[in-house]
Protein backbone atom coordinates (compact mmCIF):
# COMPACT_ATOMS: atom_id res chain seq x y z
CA UNK A 1 0.00 0.00 0.00
CA UNK A 2 2.80 2.42 0.91
CA UNK A 3 4.61 1.57 -2.33
CA UNK A 4 1.50 2.21 -4.40
CA UNK A 5 0.93 5.51 -2.60
CA UNK A 6 4.47 6.60 -3.36
CA UNK A 7 4.10 5.66 -7.02
CA UNK A 8 0.80 7.48 -7.17
CA UNK A 9 2.28 10.65 -5.73
CA UNK A 10 4.90 10.75 -8.47
CA UNK A 11 2.16 11.23 -11.03
CA UNK A 12 1.19 14.62 -9.58
CA UNK A 13 3.09 16.27 -12.41
CA UNK A 14 1.68 19.06 -14.57
CA UNK A 15 -1.00 17.88 -17.02
CA UNK A 16 -0.87 18.74 -20.71
CA UNK A 17 -2.82 21.43 -22.51
CA UNK A 18 -5.93 19.26 -22.68
CA UNK A 19 -6.44 19.15 -18.89
CA UNK A 20 -8.99 21.95 -18.74
CA UNK A 21 -11.08 20.36 -21.50
CA UNK A 22 -10.82 16.91 -19.92
CA UNK A 23 -11.86 18.30 -16.54
CA UNK A 24 -15.32 18.99 -17.98
CA UNK A 25 -15.74 15.55 -19.53
CA UNK A 26 -17.82 12.56 -18.53
CA UNK A 27 -16.25 9.11 -18.68
CA UNK A 28 -17.09 5.46 -18.96
CA UNK A 29 -14.49 3.55 -16.95
CA UNK A 30 -13.86 -0.19 -17.28
CA UNK A 31 -11.95 -1.79 -14.39
CA UNK A 32 -10.07 -5.10 -14.20
CA UNK A 33 -9.48 -5.85 -10.52
CA UNK A 34 -7.59 -8.11 -8.17
CA UNK A 35 -8.06 -8.36 -4.39
CA UNK A 36 -6.41 -10.19 -1.52
CA UNK A 37 -9.01 -10.70 1.24
CA UNK A 38 -9.21 -11.90 4.82
CA UNK A 39 -12.57 -13.39 5.98
CA UNK A 40 -14.09 -12.04 9.17
CA UNK A 41 -16.95 -12.93 11.52
CA UNK A 42 -18.85 -16.14 10.60
CA UNK A 43 -17.03 -16.46 7.28
CA UNK A 44 -13.71 -16.75 9.11
CA UNK A 45 -14.95 -19.96 10.77
CA UNK A 46 -15.25 -21.64 7.37
CA UNK A 47 -12.46 -20.15 5.21
CA UNK A 48 -8.96 -18.78 5.39
CA UNK A 49 -7.70 -15.88 3.26
CA UNK A 50 -8.81 -15.77 -0.36
CA UNK A 51 -8.31 -13.93 -3.64
CA UNK A 52 -10.78 -12.32 -5.98
CA UNK A 53 -10.67 -11.17 -9.59
CA UNK A 54 -13.32 -9.00 -11.14
CA UNK A 55 -14.58 -6.53 -13.66
CA UNK A 56 -16.33 -3.23 -13.09
CA UNK A 57 -18.04 -0.51 -15.09
CA UNK A 58 -18.40 3.11 -13.92
CA UNK A 59 -19.99 6.27 -15.21
CA UNK A 60 -17.92 9.22 -13.95
CA UNK A 61 -19.74 12.54 -14.27
CA UNK A 62 -18.14 15.93 -14.89
CA UNK A 63 -18.80 16.66 -11.19
CA UNK A 64 -16.85 13.52 -10.23
CA UNK A 65 -19.85 11.48 -9.08
CA UNK A 66 -19.45 7.76 -9.66
CA UNK A 67 -22.26 5.39 -10.62
CA UNK A 68 -21.27 1.84 -11.39
CA UNK A 69 -21.36 -1.89 -10.96
CA UNK A 70 -18.76 -4.48 -9.97
CA UNK A 71 -18.63 -8.29 -10.10
CA UNK A 72 -15.85 -10.17 -8.30
CA UNK A 73 -15.13 -13.91 -8.46
CA UNK A 74 -13.86 -15.30 -5.13
CA UNK A 75 -11.45 -18.22 -4.93
CA UNK A 76 -9.31 -19.68 -2.17
CA UNK A 77 -7.59 -22.89 -1.13
CA UNK A 78 -8.01 -22.65 2.64
CA UNK A 79 -11.16 -24.32 4.00
CA UNK A 80 -11.36 -24.75 7.78
CA UNK A 81 -14.64 -26.67 8.00
CA UNK A 82 -14.24 -30.37 7.16
CA UNK A 83 -17.64 -31.12 5.63
CA UNK A 84 -16.49 -34.65 4.73
CA UNK A 85 -15.54 -35.67 8.28
CA UNK A 86 -18.49 -38.09 8.52
CA UNK A 87 -17.16 -40.01 5.49
CA UNK A 88 -13.64 -40.54 6.79
CA UNK A 89 -12.41 -43.80 8.30
CA UNK A 90 -10.66 -44.15 11.63
CA UNK A 91 -7.42 -42.99 10.02
CA UNK A 92 -9.03 -39.84 8.66
CA UNK A 93 -8.93 -41.16 5.10
CA UNK A 94 -11.56 -41.09 2.37
CA UNK A 95 -11.91 -44.33 0.41
CA UNK A 96 -12.83 -44.09 -3.26
CA UNK A 97 -14.84 -46.42 -5.48
CA UNK A 98 -11.69 -48.35 -6.45
CA UNK A 99 -11.03 -49.04 -2.74
CA UNK A 100 -7.96 -46.82 -2.67
CA UNK A 101 -7.45 -43.65 -0.68
CA UNK A 102 -9.18 -40.81 -2.51
CA UNK A 103 -7.35 -37.57 -3.23
CA UNK A 104 -9.87 -34.84 -2.36
CA UNK A 105 -9.28 -31.12 -1.89
CA UNK A 106 -11.73 -28.64 -0.43
CA UNK A 107 -11.49 -25.12 -1.87
CA UNK A 108 -13.53 -21.94 -1.70
CA UNK A 109 -15.52 -20.49 -4.58
CA UNK A 110 -17.96 -17.59 -4.70
CA UNK A 111 -18.78 -14.16 -6.04
CA UNK A 112 -19.80 -10.69 -4.95
CA UNK A 113 -21.88 -8.52 -7.30
CA UNK A 114 -23.05 -5.01 -6.49
CA UNK A 115 -24.17 -1.67 -7.82
CA UNK A 116 -22.37 1.30 -6.35
CA UNK A 117 -22.33 5.05 -5.98
CA UNK A 118 -19.50 7.26 -4.86
CA UNK A 119 -17.33 10.29 -5.34
CA UNK A 120 -13.85 11.03 -6.67
CA UNK A 121 -12.38 13.82 -4.55
CA UNK A 122 -9.46 15.41 -6.47
CA UNK A 123 -6.19 16.33 -4.83
CA UNK A 124 -6.18 19.52 -6.94
CA UNK A 125 -9.16 21.15 -8.63
CA UNK A 126 -7.41 21.45 -11.99
CA UNK A 127 -6.48 17.75 -11.87
CA UNK A 128 -9.86 16.31 -11.03
CA UNK A 129 -9.12 12.83 -12.41
CA UNK A 130 -6.59 12.06 -9.66
CA UNK A 131 -7.83 11.86 -6.10
CA UNK A 132 -9.49 9.94 -3.29
CA UNK A 133 -12.15 7.48 -4.45
CA UNK A 134 -14.95 6.63 -1.98
CA UNK A 135 -17.78 4.28 -2.95
CA UNK A 136 -20.54 2.24 -1.30
CA UNK A 137 -22.46 -0.58 -2.94
CA UNK A 138 -25.28 -3.04 -2.34
CA UNK A 139 -25.70 -6.45 -3.96
CA UNK A 140 -25.33 -10.18 -3.34
CA UNK A 141 -22.52 -12.22 -1.77
CA UNK A 142 -22.36 -15.97 -2.43
CA UNK A 143 -19.83 -18.61 -1.40
CA UNK A 144 -19.55 -22.40 -1.23
CA UNK A 145 -17.07 -25.21 -0.64
CA UNK A 146 -15.86 -26.83 -3.84
CA UNK A 147 -15.07 -30.54 -3.67
CA UNK A 148 -12.23 -31.40 -6.05
CA UNK A 149 -11.21 -35.04 -6.47
CA UNK A 150 -9.21 -37.37 -8.68
CA UNK A 151 -11.53 -39.03 -11.25
CA UNK A 152 -9.54 -42.26 -10.84
CA UNK A 153 -10.76 -42.68 -7.26
CA UNK A 154 -14.10 -40.97 -6.76
CA UNK A 155 -16.01 -40.97 -3.49
CA UNK A 156 -19.57 -41.77 -4.65
CA UNK A 157 -21.20 -39.80 -1.81
CA UNK A 158 -19.66 -36.57 -3.11
CA UNK A 159 -20.47 -36.87 -6.82
CA UNK A 160 -23.39 -35.68 -8.91
CA UNK A 161 -26.34 -34.24 -7.02
CA UNK A 162 -24.98 -35.61 -3.73
CA UNK A 163 -22.26 -32.97 -3.82
CA UNK A 164 -24.73 -30.21 -2.98
CA UNK A 165 -25.35 -31.87 0.38
CA UNK A 166 -21.81 -31.01 1.44
CA UNK A 167 -20.91 -27.74 -0.31
CA UNK A 168 -22.61 -25.33 2.17
CA UNK A 169 -23.65 -22.94 -0.61
CA UNK A 170 -24.80 -19.70 1.04
CA UNK A 171 -25.79 -16.28 -0.21
CA UNK A 172 -27.61 -13.12 0.77
CA UNK A 173 -27.73 -9.34 0.79
CA UNK A 174 -24.31 -7.70 0.91
CA UNK A 175 -22.85 -4.23 1.34
CA UNK A 176 -19.47 -3.17 -0.05
CA UNK A 177 -17.40 -0.09 0.83
CA UNK A 178 -14.18 1.11 -0.76
CA UNK A 179 -11.74 3.94 -0.07
CA UNK A 180 -8.54 4.50 -1.99
CA UNK A 181 -6.77 6.44 -4.73
CA UNK A 182 -7.90 6.67 -8.34
CA UNK A 183 -6.01 8.18 -11.26
CA UNK A 184 -7.04 8.68 -14.86
CA UNK A 185 -4.21 10.47 -16.67
CA UNK A 186 -4.79 13.09 -19.34
CA UNK A 187 -3.01 10.95 -21.93
CA UNK A 188 -4.91 7.78 -20.85
CA UNK A 189 -1.66 5.86 -20.26
CA UNK A 190 -1.58 5.68 -16.46
CA UNK A 191 -4.97 4.68 -15.07
CA UNK A 192 -5.41 2.77 -11.83
CA UNK A 193 -7.28 2.38 -8.56
CA UNK A 194 -5.97 0.95 -5.31
CA UNK A 195 -7.23 0.95 -1.75
CA UNK A 196 -9.11 -0.85 1.01
CA UNK A 197 -12.36 -2.75 0.44
CA UNK A 198 -14.86 -4.01 3.04
CA UNK A 199 -17.69 -6.45 2.37
CA UNK A 200 -20.50 -7.44 4.76
CA UNK A 201 -23.08 -10.08 3.91
CA UNK A 202 -26.21 -11.34 5.67
CA UNK A 203 -26.35 -14.88 4.33
CA UNK A 204 -28.03 -18.25 4.85
CA UNK A 205 -27.65 -21.73 3.43
CA UNK A 206 -29.50 -22.36 0.16
CA UNK A 207 -29.28 -26.15 0.39
CA UNK A 208 -32.25 -28.24 1.48
CA UNK A 209 -30.16 -30.70 3.48
CA UNK A 210 -26.64 -31.09 4.86
CA UNK A 211 -25.83 -34.79 4.65
CA UNK A 212 -23.08 -34.75 7.25
CA UNK A 213 -25.32 -33.03 9.81
CA UNK A 214 -28.47 -34.90 8.78
CA UNK A 215 -30.38 -31.62 9.03
CA UNK A 216 -31.20 -28.44 7.17
CA UNK A 217 -29.17 -25.39 8.18
CA UNK A 218 -31.72 -22.74 9.18
CA UNK A 219 -29.18 -20.30 10.65
CA UNK A 220 -28.44 -16.82 9.37
CA UNK A 221 -24.82 -15.70 9.17
CA UNK A 222 -22.92 -12.44 9.18
CA UNK A 223 -20.09 -12.85 6.69
CA UNK A 224 -17.40 -10.23 6.14
CA UNK A 225 -14.30 -9.69 4.03
CA UNK A 226 -11.56 -7.08 4.30
CA UNK A 227 -8.71 -6.64 1.88
CA UNK A 228 -6.61 -4.59 -0.47
CA UNK A 229 -7.83 -4.07 -4.02
CA UNK A 230 -5.99 -2.96 -7.15
CA UNK A 231 -7.63 -2.16 -10.48
CA UNK A 232 -6.33 -1.32 -13.92
CA UNK A 233 -8.70 1.16 -15.54
CA UNK A 234 -9.57 1.66 -19.20
CA UNK A 235 -11.16 5.11 -19.68
CA UNK A 236 -13.50 6.15 -22.47
CA UNK A 237 -14.22 9.85 -22.72
CA UNK A 238 -17.81 10.57 -23.67
CA UNK A 239 -18.09 12.91 -26.63
CA UNK A 240 -14.38 12.85 -27.46
CA UNK A 241 -13.47 13.58 -31.07
CA UNK A 242 -10.79 11.68 -32.98
CA UNK A 243 -8.16 14.34 -32.38
CA UNK A 244 -8.82 14.20 -28.62
CA UNK A 245 -7.99 10.53 -28.28
CA UNK A 246 -4.49 9.58 -27.05
CA UNK A 247 -2.66 6.33 -27.79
Amino acid sequence: MITFLFLGSTFLSAQDENVQKLSNSNYILVHLSYSFQSPQSDMAKRYGWNNSAGIGLDYLTSENWIFGTQVDYLFGSRVKEDVLASLRNSNGELIGNNRSVANIRLTERGWNANVLVGKLIPFQEEKRLFGIRVTAGVGILQHKIRIQQDPASLVPQTTGDYRTGYDRMSNGLAFTEFIGIQKVSANRKINFIFGLELVQGITKSRREWDFDKMAKDENRYFDALIGGKFSWTIPFEIGATAEDVFY
